[in-house]
C-alpha cells in the first residue's frame, strides 16, 4: 500500500511538472515574441503591402457581385485562403516576432473595399525546432492571425505544426498541446468538441443561406503512434463526428459546405506525378472523400478503410445521408507550396452525374520556405514578391468560385489567365 501511495504521489508531480514546463514554455513565448496590434514593419514593407494590395483590389473588383441582374446585383461570398505560413525565428518575411506576410493578408482582408467575408489558414503554420521555440512560433502565428481581426478566421493544422521532424518525442507538439495552443484564441464562434482542434462554423452568405466550414485535423491521435510529418491520421471519433455532426448537425438545404485540410486528397507519388509529397494518408485519402460522395448523393456508406502501415488500427464508416441537406462546394488545402486545382478522383462511390469533387491549394505564404518541386513562382524575401495568397469570390447561385490572388503569382504553371473559374 505504502508502495502503491508513493508510486501516484510520484505521478502526481510528475504531472505537476510538465504541467508547469508547459506553463514555461507558453510564458516565454509570450516574452520573446512581439504581439503588438497590427501596422507594416517599413515604410519599405508598406510600399511593396500598398503595391500588391491595389493590384488584388483590381482583380477582385469586377467579381464581388452577380451582376445578372444589373438593377440589383447580388454580393457574392469572399474569402480569403492563406496556406503555409511556417513562423519560425528565422524566417525573413514570417518571422515570430512580426510575420510580416501573415500581417499583411489579414490587414487585407479587413479592409473594408473588399469586404471580405471569411479567411482560412490551411496548416504548416509553423516551422519545427525545438519544442519552445515551435511553442512560441504557434502562439505568434495565432496572435497575429486573431489580433485585431474582424473577419472570421479558420485554421486546420498541417503537418509541420506538430514539431516531429525527428524521432525525438520530448519535442513533439502532441494533439493535446495543439488542441490548447488554439484554444479560446478564436474570433468567431465554433462548434469545437472539447480538447480538440476540429470544429466546423456556420458564415452567413451575403447571397442567402449559411457557409459552413469544417476544419479537419491530420494530427489527431492520442499518443505518438504515427509521425504526423509524413503521415496524416484521422482518429476514429474525428470520423464519426465529421460523418455524424460536421455533415448533419442543423444542415439546411441553403447550406454550402467548404472543408479546410492540408494535404491534398490524392494518391502519394514518389515521382511528383501528383501532388502530395513527402507524406501519405494512413487510412488512404479516400476516407473523408468517400463521405462526402454518400453526403453529395444522398446515399448510405457502410466501409472500413485499411491502414497500411498497422493492419489492425482500421478505420470504419457508417453514415446514411438520404435525408440530408446542404450543398458540397469545395476543399482547400496547401502542402506542395503551389497554388492548384485538382479533381479527386478513383472513389470507390463516385456519383457520375455530379461534378466530381475539387480541391484547391494554396501556395506558401512564407517565401523562405520555397517549394521544392511545384512552386515556379518567383519569390523574393523583403519585396513585392515576397507574399502570396488566394483570394476567392463564392457564387452559390451560379455555383461557380472565381479564383484571384495577391502578390507573386506564376500563373504559367497549370492555369494562363485569371481569374480561374471553378464550377461546383
Amino acid at each position: 500500500m505504502f508502495r502503491k501511495t508513493l508510486a501516484n504521489n510520484e505521478m502526481t508531480l510528475i504531472d505537476l511538472k510538465k504541467r508547469i514546463s508547459v506553463f514555461l514554455l507558453l510564458a516565454l513565448s509570450l516574452i520573446h515574441c512581439d504581439n503588438s496590434p497590427y501596422s507594416l514593419r517599413s515604410n519599405e514593407a508598406e510600399f511593396y503591402y500598398m503595391a500588391n494590395n491595389r493590384q488584388a483590389v483590381n482583380r477582385l473588383a469586377p467579381l464581388m457581385y452577380n451582376k445578372t441582374d444589373s438593377a440589383s446585383p447580388v454580393e457574392r461570398f469572399k474569402l480569403v485562403h492563406i496556406s503555409d505560413v511556417h513562423v519560425s525565428n528565422w524566417s525573413a518575411d514570417n518571422n515570430c516576432k512580426y510575420p510580416n506576410n501573415l500581417i499583411e493578408s489579414v490587414v487585407f482582408a479587413n479592409q473594408g473595399e473588399v469586404r471580405i467575408n471569411a479567411m482560412v489558414a490551411t496548416g504548416d503554420h509553423i516551422s519545427e525546432g525545438k519544442k519552445p521555440d515551435a511553442l512560441m512560433y504557434l502562439n505568434s502565428f495565432y496572435t497575429h492571425l486573431y489580433a485585431d481581426n474582424r473577419i472570421p478566421a479558420f485554421p486546420c493544422y498541417g503537418n509541420h505544426d506538430s514539431n516531429m521532424s525527428e524521432r525525438l518525442p520530448y519535442e513533439y507538439l502532441r494533439s493535446a498541446e495543439l488542441a490548447n495552443a488554439f484554444n479560446n484564441r478564436d474570433n468567431y464562434p465554433l462548434q469545437r468538441p472539447a480538447g480538440k482542434s476540429y470544429y466546423y462554423a456556420d458564415v452567413k452568405n451575403p447571397m442567402g443561406g449559411t457557409i459552413r466550414f469544417i476544419a479537419l485535423d491530420m494530427t489527431d491521435q492520442p499518443d505518438n503512434r504515427y509521425n504526423t510529418m509524413k503521415e496524416a491520421v484521422f482518429s476514429q471519433e474525428q470520423i464519426d463526428w465529421f460523418a455524424h455532426v460536421a455533415l448533419q448537425e442543423g444542415m439546411t438545404a441553403r447550406h454550402g459546405v467548404i472543408i479546410l485540410t492540408h494535404y491534398p486528397f490524392q494518391p502519394y507519388k514518389e515521382d511528383a506525378s501528383t501532388f502530395l509529397i513527402d507524406g501519405n494518408f494512413i487510412h488512404t485519402y479516400k476516407l473523408f472523400p468517400e463521405i462526402v460522395e454518400a453526403f453529395r448523393s444522398r446515399t448510405i456508406l457502410q466501409k472500413t478503410f485499411q491502414n497500411f502501415r498497422q493492419p489492425s488500427d482500421t478505420r470504419s464508416v457508417d453514415c446514411d445521408f438520404r435525408d440530408s441537406e446542404g450543398q458540397f462546394i469545395c476543399y482547400l488545402g496547401g502542402h506542395a507550396h503551389t497554388f492548384a486545382v485538382l479533381n479527386v478522383e478513383k472513389l470507390s462511390n463516385a456519383n457520375e452525374q455530379l461534378l466530381p469533387q475539387r480541391m484547391i491549394l494554396c501556395t506558401n505564404q512564407a517565401a523562405s520556405n520555397t517549394g521544392v518541386v511545384f512552386n515556379s513562382v518567383h519569390r523574393e524575401n523583403g519585396s513585392i514578391a515576397s507574399n502570396c495568397f488566394n483570394i476567392y469570390a463564392i457564387d452559390s447561385r451560379e455555383r461557380k468560385i472565381y479564383v484571384v490572388y495577391f502578390g507573386s503569382f506564376n500563373p504559367s504553371y497549370r492555369h494562363d489567365e485569371f481569374p480561374v473559374i471553378i464550377n461546383y
